[in-house]
């Protein structure tokens, strides 16, 4: 007989929990749109930098990097080039399966050019050159927004 109640009471609890998030999203409608179209943005530069990954697109994978970012700094295009050709490692797929810890920047005073940050989370199929082995990889990339647009960090 315990079993009944208590069973209603899960239900009622569930029921009550979706009814709450339902509503959030009506009384905070701008932000849960902000938020889906950032996770967008955040998603088509996470494609744009392994799409050119695998196809080797030395020029778009540099220019997917952020300006901001210590390797841009200290590697021109031409130097990470020779680098990215040298690398015995290829990048043959990818699928990816989350975005996460989207948050503003904490230091702004140390990093002032960027705004906030994020992880996408994805599965990396990648080949070895000198042995012809493929290993697939679980990978949290870094991305940065720095003004309008979200870059690999």
């Amino acid at each position: 007989m315990l079993k009944r109640p208590r069973r209603r009471s899960i239900t009622l609890l569930g029921i009550g929990t979706f009814f709450f998030l339902y509503l959030m999203t009506y009384w905070y409608p701008g932000q849960t749109e902000a938020l889906s179209l950032e996770y967008q943005e955040i998603q088509q530069a996470a494609q744009k930098y392994l799409e050119a990954e695998v196809q080797r697109n030395f020029k778009s994978v540099y220019e997917s990097l952020a300006p901001s970012s210590e390797y841009v700094a200290s590697h021109t295009f031409e130097a990470y080039m020779a680098e990215a050709q040298a690398s015995p490692v290829r990048i043959v797929s990818y699928r990816i399966l989350n975005i996460f810890q989207i948050t503003n920047n904490p230091d702004k005073e140390k990093y002032p050019k960027i705004d906030r940050s994020a992880q996408v989370e994805a599965d990396v199929v990648i080949r070895y050159v000198d042995t012809q082995k493929e290993s697939m990889v679980n990978f949290a990339f870094p991305f940065v927004k720095e003004g309008e647009k979200w870059y690999k960090l």
